[in-house]
């Protein structure tokens, strides 16, 4: 394919510089990039993947390259470097439209100005796009306000093909979560709150994992809790809540005991640190099974068994055990996983790294929806499905 034929000198390289960044992501999977690609506009999109339906090229798509899975680690592709279509187009009363390469944190700040409210805040929200959160179906931190698919009203998709397609809200699981093997999302309609949930909260410590889930079963049957976040010991000392169990528990009325909202806000700081912090103490593999609630003592003690670090949204069963790099213990806990009828790719999407342990039935929908949307294969090759 001849970039420079749909390309401007600027909006293309081969330069072994820029193939050597773009092979990898943020997981500890390498992979070989042919060339590197910025378009800016659907046309060059839509001619780039109709050259390459004729002459077998293969594309990988990329947002801000935050994946841990391996979800935009090139094949032998080019690189689709969707950051240069990053405009935020029309605003609405509660709705913003948006090209794919808008980086959240940009968004945010707009939205707040203009006294508006995007509810879906992920760990990386400083620099991670919006099509990249919509391929990877994103969870937010504040995890009461459910993934993206659920804030997104409209998309525009260039599917394998070629087609410019108008999504409607019953398309958008055609894509959502899909990690950019069905289509590459240029555009998409979100919807606005005018502000955040109120909320109260309450910190508990526990010295038992058996003495925590007591509780959280409990918790996990009242209506008026949005969300229970568990830390373990090894968390809750490196964030400087103490040597014990906890659960911080957020409540959609008064019903927790903490109201004063600076006090509040100091604890969804530290969620927000998570991640960060952990990096720093050189636990940079973060795992996010997704285990059965009757389950998840025998789980938990598992992890303390092996000091594993360990912190987790209790309401949707996803915990986030925290490896160093190279260690063999994730391997032995997929096995731990398996026994308990847990799911492994819980929350960060499936990429290269989680493929193998798609069920039957997922794994026959996503070769169902590929099979409509990009039946030459040109979109993501290696991730999802080969």
């Amino acid at each position: 394919m001849k970039l420079n034929e749909i390309f401007p000198p600027t909006g293309y390289s081969v330069q072994e510089a820029d193939r050597i960044v773009y092979a990898r992501d943020a997981s500890e999977f390498e992979g070989v990039c042919h060339a590197v690609v910025w378009p800016t506009n659907k046309d060059q999109i839509i001619n780039m993947i109709k050259f390459a339906n004729k002459d077998s090229n293969n594309f990988t798509i990329r947002g801000a390259g935050t994946n841990t899975v391996g979800g935009c680690v090139p094949a032998n592709t080019v690189v689709v470097d969707m950051s240069k279509m990053n405009k935020i187009l029309e605003w609405d009363r509660d709705s913003v439209l948006v090209e794919a390469g808008v980086v959240l944190n940009d968004l945010i700040k707009a939205a707040k100005k203009k006294g508006l409210f995007f509810p879906i805040k992920p760990l990386e929200y400083s620099v991670c796009t919006i099509g990249g959160m919509i391929a990877m179906n994103t969870l937010g931190i504040n995890t009461y306000y459910g993934k993206m698919e659920d804030w997104v009203t409209e998309l525009e998709v260039i599917d394998g093909q070629g087609n410019r397609l108008k999504v409607s809200p019953q398309g958008i699981k055609n894509f959502a979560g899909l990690e950019g093997t069905t289509g590459i999302i240029c555009t998409a309609r979100l919807k606005l709150l005018p502000a955040p949930r109120e909320k109260t909260v309450s910190l508990f410590k526990f010295n038992t994992i058996t003495a925590l889930m007591d509780k959280v079963m409990i918790l996990d049957k009242n209506p008026s809790v949005m969300s229970i976040e568990f830390f373990d010991e090894a968390i809750s000392i490196f964030t400087d809540l103490g040597q014990s169990l906890h659960l911080l528990v957020e409540y959609n009325n008064g019903s927790g005991l903490m109201k004063d909202q600076e006090e509040i806000a100091k604890l969804d700081e530290l969620k927000e640190k998570m991640q960060h912090l952990m990096i720093n103490k050189k636990y940079t593999q973060k795992e996010d099974p997704k285990i059965p609630l009757e389950q998840m003592g025998k789980f938990l003690n598992w992890l303390r068994k092996n000091d594993v670090p360990c912190f987790g949204h209790m309401k949707l069963r996803i915990v986030h055990p925290c490896f160093r790099e190279f260690s063999k213990l994730p391997h032995e806990m997929y096995a731990i996983v398996s026994t308990v009828q847990g799911e492994v790719p819980g929350q960060y999407g499936i990429g290269i790294k989680r493929k193998k342990f798609l069920s039957k039935e997922k794994a026959a929908k996503y070769a169902a929806l590929k099979q409509q949307y990009d039946p030459s294969k040109v979109l993501n090759r290696g991730v999802i499905n080969d």
